[in-house]
């Protein structure tokens, strides 16, 4: 019985999966899942959980190194659609991959979902996701179903043209539960890039300046410039800046994103 239950012992150990997440939402997603353990690389810019930040680092986005990924000896590397020949390289060495989408909420759950039951934790997937639709439900509503510009706020420099958020990622979604909607208003879905002159054309009641942990500008000085903006946000002094280490992130955290955006929206 002594021998049986070292045996089964040992198979457990044996079969926990050595764990590559190839963005910072698969590993905070895989965390979240009760799988911290098991993550042995991480992307560049993982921040969360913070006992990742010391895991080595296998590149960014579009620098993944195939042989530092290598030397992990990883079972599972699990990366996002645009990192598929990455992926696919992979598999030539007989490593398990899995490839995500996360750009709508719908996607979001669908990938906590398939890690849940790849990764055998199906309870944990389900509470992950049963708090996105909570939070959805439960989000604070704008009276005036007010038009939002959302604004991704690296550079103070406006001259060029900034990225916003169109119609695939999950910030239209949350600005939905907030009973608000997307200012952006042109077919380009994702991050198209608008101008001065199309940003003053749109003129959003509100605009929402985001930032992330690592952006390295002054937020005041981004507030600044789109205050010098003729357009109704500046004018009514309803442009916010939110600057955190989740807002940017789809993962299980868009819960968190949910309720601080349509918190400021209200």
């Amino acid at each position: 019985m002594r021998i049986l239950v070292l045996f089964l012992l040992t198979l457990s150990l044996y079969a926990q999966e050595r764990i590559v997440t190839l963005s910072p939402a698969i590993a905070e997603i895989v965390s979240g899942l009760g799988e911290t353990q098991n993550i042995v690389g991480v992307s560049d810019y993982t921040l969360y959980p913070s006992q990742l930040t010391k895991r080595p680092k296998v590149g960014g986005y579009t620098t993944l190194s195939l042989e530092r990924t290598l030397a992990l000896k990883p079972t599972l590397v699990i990366g996002l659609q645009h990192q598929q020949p990455f992926l696919d390289k992979l598999q030539h060495f007989h490593i398990k991959t899995k490839t995500l989408t996360l750009g709508s909420t719908q996607q979001i759950e669908s990938s906590i979902f398939q890690l849940g039951e790849l990764l055998q934790q199906p309870k944990n997937a389900q509470t992950m996701i049963q708090n996105i639709e909570d939070a959805k439900s439960s989000a604070p509503h704008n009276e005036n179903n007010d038009s939002v510009l959302v604004v991704f706020a690296s550079s103070s420099e406006l001259s060029r043209g900034v990225y916003v958020a169109g119609h695939d990622l999950f910030f239209e979604e949350i600005l939905e539960s907030c009973n608000t909607h997307n200012a952006y208003r042109d077919d380009y879905n994702m991050q198209p890039v608008m101008s001065i002159e199309n940003i003053i054309a749109s003129n959003p009641d509100r605009v929402l300046l985001l930032l992330g942990p690592l952006d390295k500008v002054d937020p005041m000085a981004v507030k600044k410039q789109w205050m010098s903006l003729p357009i109704k946000a500046a004018k009514e002094h309803k442009i916010t800046v939110i600057q955190n280490d989740y807002i940017l992130i789809p993962s299980q955290r868009i819960a968190k994103s949910i309720q601080t955006i349509c918190g400021v929206l209200k």
